[in-house]
């Protein structure tokens, strides 16, 4: 697997927009414009799009084809004798813009300069913070998959080894661990220390205890590796981990130290498909946080650090230091913080303490990025089920929609409405019911179809004012969503007009 040729970089994106590259000025924040209101596209912009969907949901089962038409239902539902038809799941789903899209300058003079090859850092990151819409890594994989189409792949980014019953739901990575243990705020007894570094979650081994990961796909060039890291601790009273690649041989790492120092080890292989093992040796108890998969060339990276059930008062009990100091080794240019919705069912919290949680974390991520773009992305519709089997709104999740949309702007932030993007009030119900499906059956969750419609909603936001400035007037296209019916259908992007 050693020299494999990598995927061609797209990395000049303004050759494929069709503009010399520039640094993009400062982008008036102007709603009442209706140009704020619609992404920006152009044919090439459309095209990838098209192929980052079908790369989650497979080939011909994308939601809008490469000229942007809805794709026509294909699934077929039987419909209850009463009541209207299901509509088209495809066609569910608005734009909504960025709020404060100023928040968003550092950022996209980051795509900028890596854009325009000028003597900037290679690789421009992205940390997602959230909950189980976020650990699912669905609608972060399409924004992955899309913007690395855009400006090149720089690689895997931070795979969190610390996972649930021992494997990870990772879309295109595999993590596979026994005998270690996962600590994290969440779980029964959670440890008071706060030890989970950058993603909120440890991965401690016991004696024996063995991690792998792995590419899920070995014939996908995009999923190709050349330079690693592997982020753990030495603190008292451990036993060394041994590290090894594809089976070779073993090197041993001390993990014993008077105190906790976070420690690094970082190694490259020639760019391909490799499966790293780490084994804890001895007594055990090393602590591992995650491992960096990247490759030597420019692009961009995105960390996926997402924990159900979670919330963003839950950051607050990490050990502060080494979360910073795997943080400012990450260096984010973005950070996107997606909680909200478990916050939902703290009916007995009052909502100006969840404003002062909130208030809490931005602090400490200002204080840990003062420069980077932050913007926090809203909890999306959920319904509760009332006596009657019908559905309703929850006041307490309109509520913190309120409190997140009032702090962005004082923090640097911006603020994306997903409850908006669904539809409002009573829009999980049709997400639901619709054909195919967008939401699941417990109303709180979408399916993947469902992430993938708000991964390509959020990413066409986050580039809305970078593609405003980047894509000339006589280039840009408008998306033909209204090419097909609402309602379902039975038919396939081929067969459209």
């Amino acid at each position: 697997m050693s020299g494999l040729p990598g995927p061609s970089l797209a990395r000049a994106s303004n050759v494929a927009l069709g503009t010399e590259p520039s640094t993009p000025p400062e982008v008036a924040d102007d709603p009442s414009s209706p140009a704020y209101n619609s992404p920006i596209y152009n044919a090439a912009i459309l095209r990838l799009r098209w192929r980052a969907q079908e790369r989650i949901l497979g080939r011909d089962q994308a939601v809008e084809d490469e000229f942007g038409r809805i794709v026509p239902a294909r699934q077929i539902v039987l419909e209850p004798s009463e009541g209207p038809p299901a509509p088209n799941g495809n066609a569910l789903g608005n734009f909504v813009a960025i709020e404060n899209e100023a928040a968003l300058a550092h950022f996209h003079a980051a795509l900028a300069g890596l854009a325009a090859a000028q003597n900037q850092p290679d690789k421009v990151r992205i940390a997602v913070y959230g909950a189980s819409h976020t650990q699912a890594d669905i609608y972060s994989g399409y924004l992955r998959y899309y913007l690395q189409s855009r400006f090149g792949n720089g690689g895997a980014g931070f795979i969190p080894l610390g996972v649930e019953r021992g494997w990870s739901s990772r879309i295109d990575f595999k993590v596979r661990a026994r005998g270690f243990k996962m600590q994290y705020v969440q779980q029964k007894s959670p440890p008071p220390h706060g030890r989970f570094g950058l993603s909120g979650m440890a991965a401690v081994g016991g004696p024996h205890g063995r991690i792998r990961i792995a590419p899920d796909n070995t014939t996908d060039p995009e999923l190709t590796g050349s330079q690693y890291g592997l982020f753990y601790a030495a603190e008292p009273f451990t036993g060394d981990i041994a590290i090894s690649v594809d089976g070779g041989a073993p090197v041993q790492l001390p993990t014993s130290a008077a105190e906790l120092e976070p420690r690094y080890f970082t190694f490259e292989r020639p760019l391909g498909w490799h499966e790293v093992e780490v084994r804890s040796l001895g007594i055990g108890g090393a602590r591992l946080f995650g491992l960096t998969i990247e490759r030597a060339q420019p692009g961009v990276v995105l960390d996926t650090l997402g924990i159900r059930g979670t919330r963003a008062a839950n950051m607050l009990l990490w050990d502060q230091a080494l979360w910073e100091e795997h943080l400012h080794r990450r260096d984010p240019d973005l950070v996107l913080l997606a909680y909200g919705t478990n916050e939902t069912t703290d009916r007995g919290q009052p909502i100006a303490d969840y404003a002062r949680e909130l208030s809490q974390v931005l602090t400490r991520v200002r204080h840990a990025l003062p420069d980077a773009s932050c913007v926090l992305v809203g909890p999306g519709d959920f319904p509760k089920e009332d006596e009657k089997g019908g559905w309703t709104t929850r006041p307490r999740l309109l509520e913190i929609i309120r409190e997140q949309r009032r702090l962005a702007p004082q923090f640097g932030c911006g603020f994306w409405d997903a409850y908006a993007f669904m539809g409002g009030e009573g829009s999980m119900l049709e997400w639901v019911r619709s054909n195919p499906r967008l939401g699941a059956p417990d109303h709180i969750h979408l399916s993947t179809r469902g992430y993938v419609r708000m991964g390509m909603v959020l990413g066409d936001a986050l580039l809305r004012a970078y593609d405003a400035q980047q894509v000339p007037p006589e280039r840009r296209v408008q998306a033909q969503r209204d090419s097909a019916p609402a309602s379902a259908a039975i038919g396939s992007a081929s067969a459209l007009p």
